[in-house]
């Protein structure tokens, strides 16, 4: 065991015996003036003055005791355990500072954590699609009710893919949830989308196809196209559901 490892095994193990330890400077220290004490009454001084020379001499008990535990064990963390307890003491003290102080840290961390949770799936963790930085979404604004950013509707998408010039694809869906009924009921989270938006994402399906166009109109849109998860659970990953 190298010489730096083997004082921080010894200053750690310090922490866990102050008490002993404390005890153990005591009666050195003691001793030492004891002996000290006794050198200067065979001197010829008075056991009060052979006392007072001795702590002169010795340079003060407290300044040896407090440059012996800087050296015994690890003055940096006994410092902040001595902190963390006032603090705490404190806050018993005042219990209306202390819930202010915990509502105060709670929503900061809530709102620190929305928010890197944001920029991280936004900006730090690329979306896993084809070219993510080229995915823009779009809003419709409609002025008259004083709505800044609404959803647009299928016609209104049709006609602005129509006209537009600026990208390169346009592709629409909305957050709906649908009933499995065969089996054992389940309410399900699902998506109702154009038919191209899996090839704008640059997304395949692992087993059979996405949407063709013709399946965007009514009569033809009871199809479906499952998450990898979804189909594991509760179909069990059997390829024969294609179709059904």
């Amino acid at each position: 065991m190298t010489s730096w490892l083997r004082v921080l095994v010894l200053r750690l193990m310090a922490l866990f015996r102050k008490g002993r330890l404390e005890q153990d400077l005591d009666e050195e220290l003691s001793s030492h003036l004891g002996m000290l004490v006794e050198e200067n009454v065979r001197k010829g001084m008075s056991r009060e003055e052979a006392r007072y020379a001795a702590l002169r001499s010795f340079g003060g008990v407290a300044q040896v005791k407090e440059i012996f535990r800087e050296q015994r064990g690890l003055p940096m963390i006994e410092t902040l355990v001595q902190d963390l307890r006032y603090g705490l003491r404190m806050l018993a003290k005042n219990p209306g500072f202390t819930a202010a102080a915990v509502l105060t840290l709670a929503l900061g961390i809530g709102v620190n954590t929305a928010i890197f949770s944001a920029v991280n799936g936004v900006l730090l963790r690329p979306l896993p699609f084809r070219e993510p930085d080229r995915l823009v979404t779009m809003w419709c604004t409609e002025v008259s009710r004083g709505v800044p950013q609404m959803g647009c509707a299928e016609p209104d998408l049709q006609e602005i893919a129509g006209r537009n010039h600026s990208f390169e694809s346009l592709a629409g869906y909305f957050w709906q949830n649908a009933n499995l009924t065969d089996g054992q009921p389940e309410r399900v989270d699902g998506s109702c989308v154009s038919p191209g938006l899996f090839r704008l994402l640059g997304v395949n399906a692992a087993l059979g196809r996405t949407f063709s166009e013709d399946e965007s109109l009514f009569g033809k849109h009871r199809v479906a196209v499952l998450s990898h998860k979804l189909w594991e659970r509760r179909f069990g990953g059997r390829k024969n559901v294609l179709g059904e």
